[in-house]
C-alpha cells in the first residue's frame, strides 16, 4: 500500500516545475504599466515579454524580476 507521502507532489528544481515544466527566468524590467501591474521585460538574449507584477512590491525600470509562467514571483536583489 502506497503511503500519503509516496503521492504528494514534490518540486524538483532540476526538472522545472511540478505543473507546467517551466523554469522561473530572471527578466529585467524595461517599462512598468503600475494601473494593469504589468511589466515589459527583457531576457539577457533580448526576448520581451509582459509580466503580471501584483505578486512582487513596487518595481522600477532596470529591477530584476524572477519570472514564471508569465508572473513575477520575486525580485532579485544584486
Amino acid at each position: 500500500m502506497r503511503t500519503a507521502a509516496d503521492l504528494a507532489l514534490q518540486c524538483e528544481p532540476e526538472h522545472g516545475c511540478i505543473t507546467c515544466g517551466d523554469e522561473a527566468l530572471p527578466l529585467r524590467v524595461l517599462k512598468v504599466d503600475g494601473v494593469r501591474e504589468l511589466a515589459l521585460c527583457e531576457s539577457e538574449a533580448g526576448e520581451r515579454e509582459t509580466v503580471e507584477i501584483a505578486l512582487v512590491g513596487p518595481i522600477a525600470p532596470g529591477d530584476t524580476l524572477l519570472v514564471h509562467a508569465g508572473t513575477a514571483i520575486a525580485e532579485v536583489t544584486p
